[in-house]
């Protein structure tokens, strides 16, 4: 990209910060995206030799840190300022504003952007850089939550698998901060964001089912391995309980009427999609049609988890009244697998509700 163009950039994202509020998660995320776009060019004018341009570059990445930690506030004459650092940096002229901003700030104290202690005592706070614990501080004061995801990924292609997460993210909550680290030939990832409603980390939701049947298949004696395949998503709360609600049932469910000794119950989500699949001995094409009517139990006795007739159609019934459909398919002595067809969760709104 040859330095006019990233002149463009630059001032298409200065033109596009014009046109937001001068606070608030959006404002931010572009002070973030300049700030990223000034860096670029300044490495890009050393290494074409244009030192007076790298400079004025650096200057400006002082004038956007300060901005970033809260030292400077976005207003009018910081706007004239960005202005007048775009002409700077087409043509190779002096800037006196963003000087002068620069000289102000430098004699700024250090703000007092503690964290509140419910935060501060977690690690995963602790541990945040200046301008992502004031990121996160301006975000409680306008009413978010901070919520924290891990997330793992192979090591062959967790670049494009964690790019692809962070678009998704960037478009429902505000990030504050990523840190990774590699554990057992694994890359983990630890996501901070803030959120005005709560979003729910689908793992979240599935290590709930997972956990529900390693216990019922413990306490039926029974032998079954768990396989978990999932894309890194989020949920509204309403969306995530319901969720949960349903994969519990379902995978005891396999693992009560599916799974006879031993055998592999596989769960796999995906942002429209999620399946609860067993290897065991499947249903009577008779019984297939009514597996989602009250009262119908294929037990012949009663037990902690079966025989009451109460569960799929509840499954069916709650996941549908959010917008969702729930269906089955099934072979005899091959297994039988749970589809739940998931309209958007994350932006689904209330039925209740006048939104």
């Amino acid at each position: 990209m040859e330095l006019e163009d990233r002149v463009d950039l630059i001032s298409a994202t200065i033109q596009e910060l014009r046109q937001t509020s001068l606070d608030g998660p959006k404002s931010r995320q572009l002070i973030d995206a300049l700030f990223r776009a000034v860096h670029s060019f300044k490495s890009a004018a050393s290494a074409a030799g244009r030192n007076g341009l790298s400079r004025t570059a650096h200057e400006f990445e002082d004038l956007l840190h300060a901005l970033r930690t809260g030292k400077l506030t976005l207003n009018d004459e910081v706007l004239r300022a960005f202005a007048e650092t775009v002409a700077a940096l087409r043509d190779g002229s002096q800037t006196s504003t963003l000087n002068r901003l620069n000289e102000a700030t430098s004699q700024t104290p250090a703000l007092d952007d503690e964290l509140p202690a419910q935060f501060a005592l977690r690690k995963e706070f602790a541990s945040l850089k200046e301008d992502e614990r004031h990121r996160a501080l301006a975000a409680l004061r306008e009413g978010a939550k901070l919520y924290v995801m891990n997330v793992k990924f192979e090591v062959n292609d967790f670049d494009e698998r964690f790019r692809q997460l962070k678009e998704r993210l960037e478009g429902e909550v505000e990030l504050i901060s990523t840190s990774a680290t590699m554990r057992h030939d694994k890359i983990l990832f630890q996501v901070v964001y803030a959120s005005d409603s709560e979003k729910i980390p689908i793992q979240a939701v599935l290590r709930q089912a997972v956990r529900a049947g390693n216990a019922a298949a413990t306490q039926l004696g029974k032998q079954v391995e768990f396989v978990v395949s999932s894309e890194e998503f989020l949920l509204d709360k309403r969306w995530a309980n319901a969720l949960a609600d349903a994969l519990v049932h379902l995978v005891r469910n396999a693992v009560d009427h599916g799974i006879e000794s031993h055998g592999t119950v596989a769960i796999a989500a995906e942002q429209t999609e999620v399946t609860v699949t067993d290897d065991g001995r499947g249903i009577a094409p008779e019984n297939l049609p009514l597996v989602f009517q009250p009262g119908f139990s294929t037990a012949t006795e009663l037990t902690e988890h079966s025989g009451r007739g109460v569960g799929l159609d509840a499954v069916k019934s709650a996941i549908e009244e959010l917008g969702g459909s729930v269906s089955v398919t099934s072979e005899p002595t091959k297994g039988t697998s749970f589809k739940i067809n998931l309209p958007n969760p994350s932006t689904t709104p209330n039925p209740s509700s006048d939104a």
